[in-house]
């Protein structure tokens, strides 16, 4: 099989055609392909001669969505070493920090042996080490303004190697990253990525697609940074921002011919309904690719008048990478839009018997499990996590799904959000998605709860449109019209927009635990004019 090559050695080749072509655009600043390849190939030599190579790990903390976290990423893999983002993850609406000492954990549990830093980040590097010193002993690097700011190793700055130095010659890691994910605990645990997995999707994509301009809201660190490493190696570029705000995203589409980007589903909907999507310049658009949970249909159907023929659903999880995929010809076939799409052709996609671990044949319901290159090697520093996620090659991924006679697959929730109401399995997700579909509702979030009496029950959380918000008994009206009686969720909470977490996806645990205690202090009021929680 012929070797694929290296993506950054790709990168580099772009970069050389044009010095002036614009490759990133950030905040006020437009950074030319030269400027990228100078502070990639400094850094590289900066870690180079803080030893690090082949094996080897880097942590970085720069702020978020910063130029370095590109350059910083491409410079490690170049060196055959790994990469860790102990920054703060930015998914579209929020920042979200880490502890110095979450933070100090990531570099101490991954191995770290240097970590690179800009100038907000100087004095947090600095009691990063301090706290490490005991155990290791951390080399620090700092990045000045981005891109063109010094790469200096104890205050020397560090001049770009020669175009023969050894420095530039790719090395390829087993590991390409550890990334960090929130988890249900609220404790990152860190996924251990191949390096053949991002390596061959950046380069197939790359090599089939004329080239991208890129429009990145999520975090340029994660699943964002692996369609912006596309753009790049395609010989386009990459729009790096830090925040989503819908009319700005889409005058970034209109501005900037925008070809591909990212969002979650909350944001999806916000897009589909905002005043200036029908008016915008969209032509540009090639693919708006939406990730995060499971869709209404009637909230997908309202996207496909916006944004006909772009749009992508993808499914898939940190330790797998993507699973599945709903194509823009998918979204113009109605049956269709309530699945995630057919699995990847190139891995293998099961659905087991929770209990017994027995395959289950098509159209029964049961465990999502994974099996392919992209799959994680394992959980860093967490061996018991490992066994229990990754076992005998597969990863299970605790997600209930049904593949369809058609292949088609279609998710019902987490396995261990199923909630029996009188004597009745319940899946919220299903629930969610019939309250989603009422035309009075933005969006819906749906959880289990045992009540005073020990029996299960359903509560919901609501945004409601401006224009004509539903009563409450409308609501339950519906829901026992779509599905029955036992499926309407004993409390209603009516919120103006729910909080994203450090996923991109609604911050359930946030919604469920305020909609529970609205005394406890709401980020985001109740709907005016009416009661914060009512029970049927």
């Amino acid at each position: 099989m012929k070797d694929p090559g290296h993506y950054v050695a790709r990168i580099l080749e772009q970069l050389a055609f044009d010095d002036d072509r614009p490759v990133i655009r950030w905040q006020d600043a437009v950074i030319p392909a030269a400027e990228l390849r100078s502070a990639l190939t400094r850094v590289a030599a900066a870690l180079d001669g803080l030893g690090v190579g082949d094996g080897g790990t880097v942590a970085v903390l720069t702020g978020v969505n910063s130029p370095w976290m590109l350059a910083t990423r491409y410079a490690v893999h170049l060196l055959g070493a790994t990469v860790v983002y102990v920054s703060g993850s930015n998914h579209g609406t929020t920042t979200h920090g880490l502890t110095r000492e979450t933070r100090a954990r990531m570099v101490r549990e991954t191995g770290a042996s240097v970590l690179l830093f800009d100038e907000e980040n100087a004095a947090e590097a600095e009691g990063i080490r301090a706290m490490l010193a005991s155990q290791t002993a951390l080399g620090l690097c700092a990045l000045g303004t981005p891109l063109s700011g010094a790469v200096s190793v104890g205050g020397r700055p560090i001049a770009a190697p020669a175009a023969d130095d050894a420095v530039l010659t790719p090395r390829t890691p087993a590991r390409a990253m550890v990334i960090y994910t929130s988890g249900s605990t609220g404790r990152p645990k860190g996924v251990v990525k191949p390096f053949v997995a991002w390596n061959d999707v950046v380069l197939g994509e790359a090599s089939r697609a004329p080239a991208k301009t890129f429009l990145a809201v999520s975090a340029v660190s994660h699943t964002g940074g692996l369609l912006t490493d596309m753009a790049i190696a395609s010989g386009g570029s990459a729009l790096l921002r830090t925040v989503f705000e819908p009319a700005a995203f889409l005058r970034d589409i209109a501005d900037h011919r925008v070809t591909d980007t990212l969002i979650g589903v909350p944001l999806l909907y916000e897009l589909a309904s905002h005043p200036d999507a029908p008016t915008t310049d969209l032509s540009s658009l090639r693919r708006l690719l939406y990730i995060g949970c499971a869709a209404s249909p009637e909230r997908v159907r309202e996207a496909v008048k916006v944004f006909p023929g772009v749009l992508h659903h993808s499914y898939g999880t940190t330790e797998t990478g993507q699973i599945a995929m709903l194509t823009a010809a998918d979204h113009d076939v109605a049956e269709l839009l309530d699945t995630v799409g057919r699995p990847r052709t190139d891995l293998t996609v099961a659905i087991r018997d929770p209990e017994s671990g027995r395959g289950l044949p098509a159209g029964h319901l049961g465990e999502v499990v994974v099996r392919g290159a992209n799959n994680m090697l394992g959980y860093v520093a967490d061996p018991a996590l490992t066994d229990r996620v990754l076992r005998d090659g597969w990863v299970h991924t605790g997600d209930l799904g049904r593949i369809g006679d058609n292949g088609y697959l279609r998710l019902f929730g987490r396995m261990d959000d199923v909630v029996k109401v009188h004597d009745t399995r319940v899946h919220p997700i299903e629930v969610e998605k019939v309250l989603a579909g009422h035309p009075g509702v933005a969006d819906a979030c749906v959880w289990g709860h045992r009540g005073p009496d020990l029996l299960g029950e359903l509560h919901a959380a609501v945004v409601l449109r401006d224009d004509d918000p539903p009563a409450d008994d409308v609501l339950r009206d519906h829901v026992a019209r779509a599905m029955t009686p036992t499926h309407v969720p004993a409390t209603l909470t009516r919120w103006r927009a729910f909080p994203i977490n450090a996923n991109g996806k609604v911050d359930r645990v946030l919604v469920r635990e305020q909609s529970s205690h609205p005394e406890a202090g709401r980020d985001e009021p109740a709907w005016p004019h009416s009661s914060e929680t009512t029970r049927a």
